[in-house]
Formats: C-alpha cells, sequence, structure tokens
C-alpha cells in the first residue's frame, strides 16, 4: 500500500493508488522541532510500481546502512515474497538476502538475517532487546519511540486501515511516514554511535556487533588484548566439535559428530528453558593478596614437553590430522623462536623461589 523511508534526513512515501482514493501532495511531519521529516510523495499506479521505484532508488543513491525496525522478520521478509510475486528478485535487485539460521531446539531453520555484501543492515530491534533496557513488553517501535525520542507516535488499528485508504488517506500517509521517522532518529541517535564505536574496537563488522550477545562482545574485546600483549588464546569451539580455521588443511575433517555416551547423536549442545540472575548493575573491585608458589621441576618439565605441546595444539586449532600436514603450513623456525622466548621466560621464573601478587579484580555485569 504504501512505502516509507528517510535518505539522509529527507523523506520519501511512494503511495500505490490501487488503494488510495486520492494523490498524495508533499508533506512535512516532524514530531518535535529536533526531529524534523519532509516528505517527497511518488503517486504510482500499482503496487509493482511501488517495488520497482524503491529498488531503483537504492540502486541509484547505493547506501552504506539501511536501517528497519523488526526488518529481519517482517519487512524484508514481506518486501521479497510481494517482489518474487511479480518475478523479481530481491537479492538480484539490491543483493540483500536471508542468510538462514542454524536450526536446533528452540531455533526455526527458515528464520534469519537479512544480509548484504555492500551494504550494512542495522535492525534497530536488535539494540533494543539487547542494550536499551527496556521491559520485554515495552519493545515496539512505538513504545520505544515513547521512551527514548520524548513523543507519542500515531496508533492507527491494523483493521481499520484499508477503510483509512479509501476515506482518510492522509491520515493513513501520516502514520505511514511516522514510523519510517521513528526507526531515523532512534538509529541516528542511540544505535549508529554505539554500533560504530564498538567497531573501532572490536574485530567484528557492524552487523555482528548489533546481533552478537554481550558475552560474544566481551570475548572479542579479550582476544583483541590477548593478542596486543602476546597471549595465545584458543579458537572458540563450534557446535561440531571443531575449533579454528579447518578449511586450511586439505583433506581435513570437516564433518564431526559428537555422540553421547551410549552412542546417540548430539544434535546440539545448548538448552531451552535457562535464565540468567539478574545482578545488580555496576563496577564492583576488591583488592585480593592472592599468594603463588612455584614449582621449578613443573615448569622444566612443561619446558622439555613445548615443541609437543604446541604441536598438538596447533593439529587441534587448524585441523590437521598429523605432524607433515602442520609443518607444510608452520616452519620450524617458528617452533624455535617460540621455544626461545618460553626458554627465557622460564629462567626468569625460576629465579623466585615464591611469589606474592596484588591482584586488582575487578567484576564488570554487562559491557
Amino acid at each position: 500500500m504504501m512505502i516509507s523511508y528517510m535518505l539522509d534526513g529527507a523523506g520519501y512515501l511512494i503511495c500505490n493508488r490501487e488503494f488510495l482514493s486520492e494523490d498524495i501532495a508533499d508533506f512535512e511531519f516532524t514530531p518535535r522541532p529536533e526531529f524534523p521529516g519532509h516528505f517527497k510523495v511518488h503517486n504510482v499506479a500499482t503496487e509493482l510500481d511501488c517495488i520497482t521505484m524503491f529498488f531503483e532508488h537504492i540502486q541509484r543513491v547505493r547506501p552504506n546502512v539501511i536501517v528497519t525496525y523488526n526488518g529481519d522478520t517482517f519487512d524484508w521478509p514481506f518486501i521479497e515474497a510481494r517482489a518474487a510475486h511479480y518475478g523479481l528478485s530481491m537479492s538480484e535487485e539490491i543483493a540483500f538476502s536471508r542468510q538462514k539460521a542454524t536450526p536446533g531446539p528452540g531455533r526455526d531453520g527458515s528464520a534469519g538475517e537479512y544480509l548484504s555484501r555492500p551494504a550494512v543492515h542495522i535492525d534497530c530491534l536488535c539494540w533494543v532487546k539487547r542494550d536499551s533496557y527496556l521491559p520485554v513488553g515495552a519493545r515496539g517501535l512505538k513504545a520505544v519511540a515513547k521512551a527514548k525520542l520524548r513523543y507519542d507516535p500515531i496508533e492507527v488499528d491494523p483493521e481499520a486501515m484499508c477503510r483509512m485508504a479509501r476515506e482518510a488517506p492522509r491520515e493513513l500517509a501520516n502514520y505511514s511516514v511516522s514510523d519510517a521517522v521513528a526507526t531515523y532518529y532512534l538509529y541516528m541517535k542511540y544505535v549508529h554511535p554505539f554500533v560504530f564505536a564498538l567497531c573501532t574496537i572490536l574485530p567484528l563488522n557492524p552487523d555482528d556487533v548489533l546481533r552478537k550477545g554481550s558475552g560474544t562482545l566481551c570475548e572479542a574485546l579479550l582476544m583483541v588484548q590477548a593478542y596486543a600483549a602476546n597471549v595465545v588464546f584458543p579458537h572458540k569451539q563450534s557446535a561440531n566439535g571443531e575449533s579454528g580455521p579447518a578449511g586450511l588443511i586439505p583433506g581435513g575433517s570437516s564433518a564431526s559428530c559428537r555422540f553421547t555416551e551410549d552412542g546417540k547423536l548430539i544434535d546440539s549442545e545448548t538448552y531451552v528453558g535457562g535464565h540468567v540472575e539478574a545482578l545488580e548493575a555496576g563496577v564492583f573491585r576488591a583488592d585480593i593478596p592472592v599468594r603463588f608458589r612455584l614449582v621449578p621441576a613443573a615448569l622444566e618439565a612443561l619446558r622439555n614437553d613445548v615443541r609437543r605441546c604446541l604441536k598438538k595444539t596447533l593439529q587441534t586449532e587448524v585441523g590437521a590430522e598429523d605432524e607433515e600436514a602442520l609443518e607444510s603450513l608452520i616452519p620450524n623456525a617458528n617452533f624455535d623462536k617460540v621455544k626461545t622466548m618460553f626458554f627465557l621466560l622460564w629462567l626468569k621464573v625460576c629465579t623466585y623461589n615464591s611469589l606474592k601478587l596484588e591482584y586488582n579484580t575487578i567484576q564488570y555485569n554487562t559491557i
């Protein structure tokens, strides 16, 4: 019936005259002085013309970021289905397509995010769920606009929309653009600075920063700090039992499965119905004295076994089945360099009989 959107502060409304009783002229929708909305209206004859004009505008301006609210579940699937009805492929027209989620308990295998190589898709609902601190029952766009943007959005009964298209098309146009205004300014005021600021410290693209959980983001930040401090950290274990880039090894195992003790295949190791106890938000600090007593004999055993430990760990990380495949990827000089570094560290540590260290322990309850 209508497609409304904003581009760099300018509003656009495409109206399908098959449903509306009259043409809509250009108008302004400004709920607050700091949220201006000047809309240019295009009245087209059919739904196909409406979708085609929308796709052509995206092709012409080539946006770097496309923002929706619940677009992964509603907007993109609806546009994709209506375009397919007329023989248009949304992935070929604007390069957006669904990346299906991994099926499993509590997850719909047909669901997924709509992503694109040339542009970022920011679904503001993901930010609202993870970072807005709004209660579960107040995460609709209207409730979020009222809480975060401080104005009352236009409400329309869904069952009255078709009647309004015939009797009050201008009021329906105001309702349509109100969602575009709320989504645009919610993104510009809250989501954009938050997501792209995190992208400067995390080794993730904006799509992942937006959609990953806070625990995964914390792990990514720890990996960055570990790399800067020259600390070795293992790859995160994947669901199929592997870790690391198994595809590095030609002919390597890439389909390992896990089984229970009685031989039953484990489809997923996740669980449904768990919850995390809500903690008090804030930063809590305590200085805890910890005494470490080091045993030189144990350190010497580790020093003598360092090459075997390195090879075993690297075989697991890259998916190598034998030492020959591993040595074809990593020169022996690299092993010798790491052994030398470990030996120097061993000499330094063995000079201490006992260490008493003061650790500043800080607990972050939220990222």
